[in-house]
């Protein structure tokens, strides 16, 4: 199998996963206390490597329900 067979679909996941937070940004301008979405959206940047954004999005859900916050933190950081 030729080498760039695997780029092509990390690429190709990237830009499902970009797509998929700007669809749940566009949600939570209507549910900004949703939590599912939140972890759902911090879920996404973990996914992407981008730990900062995903950590932003922990500390809010920490305040709207510590269990999602708890579950988030377990996948940013793998445990």
């Amino acid at each position: 199998m030729d080498k760039n067979y695997r780029g092509l679909f990390s690429k190709m996941g990237e830009g499902l996963l970009e797509k998929f937070i700007e669809d749940v940004h566009r949600e939570l301008e209507s549910r900004p206390d949703d939590a599912e979405l939140l972890f759902k959206l911090g879920v996404a940047y973990s996914r992407m490597g981008n730990t900062s954004k995903a950590r932003e999005v922990y500390k809010r859900l920490k305040e709207l329900s510590p269990e999602k916050a708890k579950e988030l933190l377990d996948i940013i950081y793998e445990v």
